[in-house]
């Protein structure tokens, strides 16, 4: 059935865009059409970009930061989307470059394994190995190693809690925030915005029981509290924002993660934006868009209430 969606006229021409599930070849071409992205994209003249490799790990890390910064710098670890199964792109640098309006924070992004061939738990495993790599290296980075926050869009989002929640088991240590952009949340998939969003642009039930299929095949997984987090145990985990989009299949699993941080006594700020798709930063030269993620901003410099943001 057409749903008729009242969405942003800044976001109208993605409302055109209705991926569907690729042939494992047009997958090949998809992530190769978008590394070149990423290895041409090119940082505002105050940023510079900076790559590492994680010794012994396939792990490449990229560095955003000010080319003029204070001592002891914050650090963002970013996870980007893509269903698990499709690399980053230079809109997720982008989504990076705007958190470097303070002056104190570096941005990391880490590009990690993708399902099928790398399913549950490899990406959340590479994503510890960054963290450790961080605190390993945070003199010669001149980071602050108890200033470290997480943040994830979509399946990135995914990694961040996962991470969050290794660090607090493995290491006994807290990230200082948690920043999650239109969440996946929960493999069971079993919320009423799930059931109503099968066929809507850019992200949809459809493209979600899939993505599960791949980047979890063994619902029996002994690291499975790694990958459910509605009935997670989430004592520990840092004050958090959480943004959805109104007409994705994914709002209702991160407003239900968001009361369960509530319940848990975690300071929460939900900015549950109107109008919206998944994926909306795609539109990042948008007015309307750019008030979202001065937002994100916002919280990460502390500059946010707890009170929901709807």
């Amino acid at each position: 059935m057409k749903q008729n969606l009242n969405i942003h006229p800044d976001l109208k021409w993605l409302a055109k865009i209705k991926p569907k599930t690729n042939s494992w070849l047009q997958m090949v071409i998809l992530n190769f059409v978008f590394r070149l992205s990423i290895i041409f994209y090119r940082p505002p003249k105050n940023v510079k970009k900076r790559y590492f490799q994680i010794p012994g790990q396939k792990t490449t890390i990229i560095l955003l930061s000010k080319k003029k910064q204070t001592p002891h710098k914050k650090a963002l670890l970013f996870f980007h989307g893509g269903g698990f199964q499709n690399v980053g792109t230079m809109v997720h640098l982008k989504m990076m470059t705007a958190f470097l309006n303070d002056e104190r924070q570096t941005a990391i992004y880490v590009k990690y394994r993708l399902a099928p061939k790398y399913p549950f738990p490899y990406a959340l495993e590479q994503g510890y190995a960054a963290y450790l790599w961080l605190l390993e290296n945070a003199d010669r980075l001149d980071i602050d190693p108890n200033q470290i926050a997480v943040a994830g869009d979509s399946a990135g989002g995914h990694l961040a809690i996962g991470l969050t929640m290794l660090v607090r088991d493995r290491l006994q240590r807290q990230m200082e925030k948690l920043l999650l952009i239109y969440p996946v949340i929960d493999d069971r998939q079993e919320t009423a915005s799930m059931k109503e969003f099968t066929d809507t642009p850019m992200w949809n039930a459809q493209l979600n029981h899939h993505m599960w299929s791949l980047y979890l095949p063994d619902r029996n997984h002994e690291m499975i509290r790694y990958a459910r987090f509605l009935d997670a145990d989430l004592t520990g985990f840092p004050e958090t924002y959480i943004e959805t989009a109104e007409y994705d299949c994914l709002r209702d699993e991160g407003l239900l993660f968001g009361e369960r941080l509530k319940q848990t006594g975690i300071p929460v700020v939900i900015n549950e934006t109107k109008q919206t798709v998944h994926g909306y930063d795609a539109a990042f030269y948008s007015p309307f868009v750019k008030e979202i993620i001065q937002k994100r901003s916002a919280f990460l410099k502390g500059e946010n209430n707890e009170k929901d943001q709807r």
